[in-house]
């Protein structure tokens, strides 16, 4: 068993492994892409056409003026309220879709949905800066 920030040699939420430096968001989530095969890998599971996005970053570098549910459910979780054991509090469960399909192929068995989402998101914003930018 292994977690997503296992695979990519990071703990203590921004740390690398081996040299014991502070990681960026964006270099976190650039491991995890690397790790999973690349940008061109994860791209097909970004739940937005690069227009919309290249759009939605002139506005919003974090990309959250676009539908949480979409990068949820790419991310391979369903997030909402479930029964009454929780009295009202949401909570995320894994699907088995999205990108559970990459992260089974190299052997992670642990990640969260907000995990997923970055990775989505950090992908998108480099699939954009790569085909031109947010004006391209």
């Amino acid at each position: 068993m292994m977690t997503l920030k296992e695979a990519i040699g990071v703990h203590r939420c921004d740390i690398d492994i081996k040299t014991g430096e502070r990681l960026t968001h964006s270099d976190i989530y650039g491991r995890a892409i690397d790790l999973l095969g690349g940008l061109d890998v994860v791209a097909p599971y970004i739940p937005f056409p690069l227009d919309d996005i290249r759009k939605a970053l002139k506005t919003d570098p974090h990309l959250n003026n676009t539908s949480m549910r979409r990068w949820d459910e790419a991310a391979g979780f369903q997030c909402g309220v479930f029964g009454n054991r929780h009295r009202g509090q949401a909570e995320c469960r894994p699907t088995g879709d999205g990108l559970w399909n990459l992260y089974r192929q190299h052997g992670i068995t642990g990640a969260s949905c907000a995990e997923g989402v970055c990775i989505l998101k950090e992908a998108a914003r480099r699939l954009v800066a790569r085909e031109g930018g947010a004006n391209g």
